[in-house]
């Protein structure tokens, strides 16, 4: 089993994470309303507050940083300047984000179990899935396949015709953290389990990377590493990918 180091502590409620071009760190702070930057040197500022339960963060390839409010229902950017402001809003409480591979911004509305892509472009939403029962992870696949992690215990795999396999048989409750690792396989946390797993797509096969995680949310691979955000020590652990 992986061996966890502990970068960071004193979070309120780690919710999402994500990096930017130069290796800096940054973490949705559920319960503290903001979204905090550490930089490689360990330095720490919070780079936006007043933000109600900002949940999903990804950064684009020009260090844009987009960030989804569950509280308020919109979506945030913040710009490589800091310069900040709402770019999309009537969500339903947005949980987990991530970016399509047309660089679109894929949106889990927990609360109608639906997934939104957002042109970024141009601002339009269109609904891509629906019928999901508390989405709130997702990611996509070099396919244009979709798995999506539901709090119900469901991990749904989405073809791109819109046909459905469900993976999570083995899965308590599948959290906000899922990330693709390689064409069919992806890691996801098992928050109900206190535990990061990782599922081949194709087979089905099943394995735990990592055990004993108090209240896992946020996932995060950067440099063949895991970072896992807990709830239960508000803290930001990492481990190799073996």
């Amino acid at each position: 089993m992986a061996e966890l180091v502990t970068v960071a502590r004193s979070f309120s409620a780690p919710t999402g994470i994500a990096f930017d071009s130069k290796g800096a760190m940054y973490v949705t702070n559920w319960s503290g309303n903001s979204v905090v930057k550490i930089n490689s040197n360990g330095d720490r500022e919070i780079i936006h507050s007043n933000i109600s339960s900002p949940a999903g963060i990804v950064i684009d390839a020009e260090d844009n940083i987009y960030v989804s409010s569950y509280g308020d229902d919109y979506i945030l950017k913040i710009a490589a300047n800091g310069k900040s402001q709402k770019i999309s809003e009537g969500y339903h409480t947005p949980t987990g984000i991530a970016f399509s591979n047309s660089g679109n911004l894929l949106i889990t509305n927990r609360s109608t179990g639906e997934i939104v892509s957002l042109d970024l472009k141009n601002g339009r939403k269109e609904i891509i899935a629906n019928g999901l029962s508390t989405p709130v992870g997702v990611t996509q696949l070099a396919d244009n396949s979709l798995v999506v992690s539901q709090y119900s215990g469901r991990l749904t795999l989405i073809q791109p015709n819109g046909d459905k396999t469900e993976l999570g048989k083995s899965f308590n409750r599948p959290g906000v953290g899922i990330v693709a690792i390689s064409p069919s396989v992806v890691a996801v946390i098992d928050n109900g389990a206190d535990m990061v797993r990782k599922i081949d797509v194709k087979t089905k096969e099943v394995s735990t990377l990592v055990t004993s995680l108090s209240g896992a949310v946020a996932l995060a691979y950067n440099n063949n590493q895991y970072y896992i955000g807990t709830w239960g020590d508000g803290s930001v652990h990492r481990f190799n990918d073996k």
